[in-house]
């Protein structure tokens, strides 16, 4: 569907108003303004049920497409660990009987870092503090790393 340039003059503070809720609903002020010039026009024209009904089936259309997208992306992340772990596993030695329990406990213990590190990551809302982390020192322990933050 083509679009067609319309120039709008809004009072200050309507543009205001159009700009901050533009934003708020993740849209563009064009979407916005167009929307609502739909709206009109449909309540004019066949009432407000109907206009609110397009309205709603279009925000349903579009967090559709968002769900799906999204579910490619993980898709697509599942698939690389998987392969990940596989390329891992089939390059990796097998244990030595010897040694298996020591490597037992080391891997519990690589496991329990790991879910703590996951955990710290979960709690601070993303990976961006990882660059920190990759600089402490290997034997400095979460607690003492968060007690530190805390200091500050």
């Amino acid at each position: 569907m083509g679009s067609t340039c319309l120039r709008t003059y809004l009072e200050p503070d309507l543009a205001r108003k159009v700009s901050r809720l533009a934003a708020r609903q993740g849209r563009s002020e064009s979407a916005f303004i167009a929307s609502a010039v739909r709206a009109m026009l449909a309540a004019g024209e066949e009432g407000p049920a109907r206009a609110a009904s397009d309205s709603v089936r279009r925000q349903i259309g579009r967090m559709e497409s968002e769900l799906l997208r999204i579910s490619g992306e993980q898709a697509l992340q599942r698939e690389l660990f998987l392969t990940f772990v596989q390329v891992w596993l089939e390059h990796n030695p097998p244990l030595d009987e010897a040694i298996a329990a020591s490597l037992t406990a080391s891997a519990d213990a690589r496991l329990d870092r790991f879910m703590d590190l996951a955990a710290l990551n979960y709690s601070r809302g993303g990976a961006a503090h990882l660059h920190g982390l990759a600089a402490e020192e290997p034997g400095q322990d979460l607690v003492d790393a968060d007690a530190e933050e805390g200091a500050s």
